[in-house]
């Protein structure tokens, strides 16, 4: 029995066992109780009730329990085979030295959300993966990086498809039908609650890219986006939400998303990406935000130092 259920079933059993102390009261007959016994007789029948009555803490964390159940309907399981054939590391996808730079990319990224970093980042948890040009890792990297913040015991993240014109992470994942981050923007009756997705690893949850609009960027830039991205970085302020982004060179979209980012990891591909191209995508980025640098596809060992710079 999951803990939902526990909560529910022992807000029911306490109501039950109210009703039935307070029938046990209107059940005692004043007539046969001595009079000196009739205090103490009324204080031992009420006692129960005093014992189960639930406090405003249970009644809310039972009401949190309801909600959240409410939130887990929509659920997928991960392949874990298929994506760990294509460099995943899911859980005992044994690629330790993968998972090792991983670990090494997320630190900064995880300090900076939770406030821990050399200085405050306005939506810090608000994380944007991207890359100059398509076809550089940007997706699998915003996978693995999310992958490897789940392992963390104290942070869960949130991962979202911001593609919404490649759609990669969401046919990645098979969610590329499910409504998701344009039904939030484009439906007001719409609801985060509505769109995340549930995974079998409990730190990780999922919003795909939505159903496609012509009024992407326009909706991407509009003020409900703002206040979409306001919810999430203070409703789930203990929860990092990467954005797996457009490519900045290749969409307007991109620059878009990332002006509304705490942070953004620039996916560069070794040996391919021009180094003008990743000039211009850097001028294209706010300054003031909290920019780092991740060279996929490397076979040489950079060190340590090199996954996780921030400049």
């Amino acid at each position: 029995m999951s803990s939902i259920e526990k909560a529910i079933e022992r807000l029911e059993k306490s109501k039950a066992e109210k009703r039935s102390a307070d029938r046990s009261a209107v059940e005692v007959e004043p007539e046969k109780m001595a009079p000196e016994a009739a205090p103490s007789e009324t204080v031992a029948a009420s006692q129960p009730v005093e014992e189960t009555m639930v406090s405003p803490a249970e009644q809310e964390t039972t009401q949190e329990a309801i909600k959240e159940s409410s939130e887990e309907a929509k659920r997928i399981s991960l392949d874990y085979e298929a994506l760990s054939s294509n460099g995943f590391i899911v859980p005992h996808s044994g690629n330790k030295q993968l998972s090792e730079e991983y670990r090494i990319i997320k630190r900064p990224l995880i300090r900076n959300a939770l406030g821990k970093g050399a200085a405050p980042i306005t939506h810090g948890n608000l994380v944007s993966i991207a890359s100059s040009l398509p076809s550089e890792g940007k997706t699998f990297t915003a996978m693995n990086l999310a992958l490897s913040i789940a392992t963390e015991l104290d942070t869960t993240v949130l991962l979202i498809d911001g593609d919404v014109l490649k759609y990669s992470l969401s046919r990645l994942l098979g969610i590329e039908n499910e409504p998701g981050l344009i039904d939030l923007l484009s439906n007001k009756e719409c609801n985060v609650s509505d769109v995340i997705i549930h995974t079998q690893i409990p730190r990780l949850k999922l919003i795909a890219a939505g159903h496609r609009s012509e009024k992407s960027t326009e909706l991407l830039a509009s003020k409900e986006m703002e206040r979409l991205l306001d919810e999430l970085s203070n409703r789930y302020s203990d929860r990092i939400i990467i954005f797996d982004s457009s490519p900045i060179l290749a969409t307007s979209e991109a620059a878009v998303l990332n002006q509304h980012m705490g942070q953004i990891l620039l996916v560069v591909e070794a040996g391919e990406t021009p180094v003008d191209a990743i000039k211009d995508s850097l001028s294209r980025l706010d300054q003031e935000k909290a920019i780092g640098l991740v060279l996929n596809k490397s076979r040489e060992d950079k060190g340590s130092n090199y996954y996780g710079t921030y400049y």
